[in-house]
């Protein structure tokens, strides 16, 4: 009988401790590094987690694309260096990450040229930004397309921290952003007010820390998508890079 490998362990910081958020980039990854195609044959992968409470850099409620992926990106970051901190500290190079991962939840104004707000001035949107960091070594390219040219450039097991982590010395960054829906004019002049989305949904649904729980789009589509279904595709797409690296990444 053929000899078992062992999976390989590919580790995610996460910049949050967000239980839907975890939950949303454990699903995205397991279902993108252990997909299988038929006929194909390689290792099991096995995902890890960290979870690290990192700041945003940005308001507390962002506004935009621009602020709320800038949030998504610092989180990446320093949840990042917050992991590669750890394992120095522990004297375990195998514990640095393979990815980090930011998602920044935000909200816009959508109207368009001449268009008024109802009669309840509501015209603000809900969406979300996706930021991840990898490399372009063999590991973090087990996803990439059967029919992908790339040839992954082995640069160690992420011993030399932060530059070996990455192809050509570079961090690979990924971006993904969700659907966007109109939030109830309730919600909307609460967070005009200043209120955090999170608060503003408490507030009007008469519940406690929803954003640890199905969220806004939870209650507002009756459960067919929770917070971390909402997550999900954007994490797919934000994995694009290392699913077609032979178009995003460039070992020079």
């Amino acid at each position: 009988m053929p000899n078992k490998e062992q999976p390989t362990v590919i580790r995610i910081a996460v910049g949050s401790a967000n239980p839907c958020k975890i939950e949303a980039v454990r699903s995205a990854f397991e279902s993108t590094f252990q997909r299988r195609r038929e006929g194909e044959e390689g290792n099991s992968v096995h995902i890890v987690i960290t979870s690290h409470s990192v700041p945003s850099g940005v308001s507390d409620q962002p506004h935009g694309d621009e602020e709320t992926r800038k949030g998504a990106r610092n989180r990446a970051k320093a949840a990042w260096d917050d992991a590669v901190k750890d394992a120095e500290e522990e004297g375990d190079a195998e514990k640095k990450p393979d990815f980090a991962v930011g998602l920044e939840g935000g909200v816009e104004e959508l109207r368009s040229k001449g268009e008024r707000d109802d009669e309840d001035g509501n015209s603000l949107w809900c969406m979300a930004w996706m930021a991840i960091i990898g490399s372009g070594n063999k590991k973090c390219t087990m996803a990439m397309s059967v029919d992908s040219t790339y040839v992954p450039k082995e640069e160690g097991n992420n011993n030399g921290g932060i530059t070996t982590a990455c192809a050509g010395g570079k961090f690979v960054w990924g971006y993904g952003r969700t659907g966007s829906f109109l939030l109830p004019p309730e919600i909307t002049k609460l967070v005009h007010g200043g209120m955090e989305l999170g608060d503003a949904d408490d507030a009007v649904f008469r519940r406690v820390n929803s954003k640890h729980g199905g969220g806004t789009v939870g209650v507002l589509t009756d459960g067919m998508i929770d917070r971390s279904g909402y997550y999900d595709h954007a994490l797919k797409l934000a994995l694009v890079p290392w699913i077609r690296p032979e178009l995003y990444i460039y070992n020079k």
